[in-house]
């Protein structure tokens, strides 16, 4: 039995509702069962790719009246189901992506990232940092030698929330409580001790996506869905960036300059959530403002440069205008909070190690973000046809100004920073 094969439990896991029920239990004080009406409905798709995200709907029989328990609340089971679905979206073959060694390389990495988040819901739950928002958690299960195939999250549901496409944005200003909350959480990691971190260290965020996702095969068939996303007038840029991204950004000899980033700038790693994109925010939105109501998905945590935390974030969420007009205003909003929640302690780098840092992380962070905001709208179930050709608008905009910024940042970048790209 592995992680990537389809099991009986919650939406093809090996997660029990018997395990479920009594976590449950447990963590509410209550000797109430479900009901046999009970459901489980797979709210995953596009909402990351590690992991089942099951709603689930006790229908809890047996309450005293005084008891309050929750009618739904989410169960986040590890699993490689999810990316393996992804993958076959995007075009990818099978038989072509994944091989035994890749399968079994790709759980032990998910089971390493699971556990990472269960370690930083402890320390967010400890801390419980006004800045940063985050789901209250009804059970944490990591996976441990004996345990290698049923790991998850209990949490609360949070109702009404919006779901944020690749293809969207979020506006600037309504962005400010995420670029504070990741300040804030990055501080928390400077006043933990070396032992407190010990688990975000080992495997580096990057170790994993050059490892998993951007091997040659893969990278190959990215340049295929890049040059058919974009219209013939593009063709020129597109060649332009991918043959940046073949000699820079998805070049495996990069890897170490990426991972020195600090040390090439002078400064000290920080705590970092790595993985700051839409899908990981619950938000509610009122016309066109969105409102922050918890970041979640803490698997990739790491030590490393703040770098990695903005680049992605401005890379996924960002409108091209907003990018391009508000960029340092955002990235003075991040620096000013980290020094403010540093408390007096000393101040690991300054604003222009953060600025330099960002605009050499940019197109790597970019190259994560571009290949998939066209084949995730294009299958997406849920919306209608008249709505994608809408949305396809919107994101082709996203997806130009993206291709555009990687090979002006980049340009401006090995001008500013040669020695930064040598290998």
């Amino acid at each position: 039995m592995s992680l990537y094969t389809p099991a009986d439990g919650l939406l093809g896991t090996h997660v029990t509702w018997g395990e479920v029920e009594e976590e449950m239990q447990k963590a509410l004080g209550t000797t109430a069962t479900f009901g046999d009406d009970k459901t489980v409905t797979n709210i995953s798709d596009m909402k990351g790719f590690m992991s089942r995200i099951a709603l689930v709907e006790p229908k809890w029989v047996g309450a005293s009246d005084e008891e309050k328990l929750p009618e739904k609340f989410i169960v986040k089971i590890s699993s490689q189901l999810p990316f393996i679905e992804m993958t076959k979206l995007m075009d990818f073959s099978a038989e072509d992506f994944w091989d035994d060694a890749k399968l079994k390389g790709m759980g032990e990495v998910t089971r390493l990232l699971h556990n990472r988040e269960v370690a930083t819901y402890k320390i967010l739950m400890r801390e419980n940092h006004p800045l940063i928002p985050f789901t209250k958690i009804y059970a944490l299960k990591p996976f441990d030698d004996e345990n290698t195939l049923k790991a998850y999250i209990i949490s609360e549901y949070f109702p009404n929330t919006y779901h944020i496409g690749m293809h969207e944005s979020i506006p600037a200003e309504d962005l400010l409580p995420i670029v504070h909350g990741a300040a804030a959480f990055s501080a928390i990691g400077m006043k933990l001790s070396e032992e407190e971190t010990k688990y975000a260290r080992g495997m580096h965020f990057l170790d994993m996506v050059f490892e998993q996702f951007m091997d040659e095969k893969s990278n190959i068939k990215m340049e295929e869905m890049m040059r058919k996303a974009f219209p013939e007038e593009y063709s020129e840029k597109v060649e332009k960036m991918l043959k940046i991204n073949r000699d820079y950004y998805l070049n495996k000899n990069m890897l170490p300059n990426f991972k020195n980033t600090c040390e090439f700038f002078g400064y000290q790693p920080v705590l970092t959530h790595s993985d700051l994109w839409s899908s990981n925010f619950l938000c509610g939105k009122e016309g066109e403002k969105v409102t922050l109501k918890a970041i979640i998905d803490y698997q990739t945590v790491s030590i490393t440069t703040p770098a990695q935390d903005v680049g992605r974030l401005f890379a996924s969420c960002l409108s091209t205008k907003d990018r391009r007009e508000k960029v340092d205003y955002l990235l003075e909003e991040y620096y000013k909070t980290f020094v403010k929640e540093l408390d007096g302690m000393d101040v690991p780098y300054t604003l222009q190690n953060l600025k330099d840092s960002y605009q050499v992380f940019f197109p790597l962070m970019s190259c994560m973000v571009l290949p998939g905001i066209a084949p995730m709208l294009e299958h997406a179930p849920h919306l209608s046809e008249e709505y994608k050709e809408k949305m396809k608008e919107v994101a082709m905009a996203k997806m130009v100004g993206l291709l555009e910024d990687v090979i002006s940042t980049h340009e401006s970048s090995i001008q500013k920073f040669p020695k930064y790209f040598e290998f």
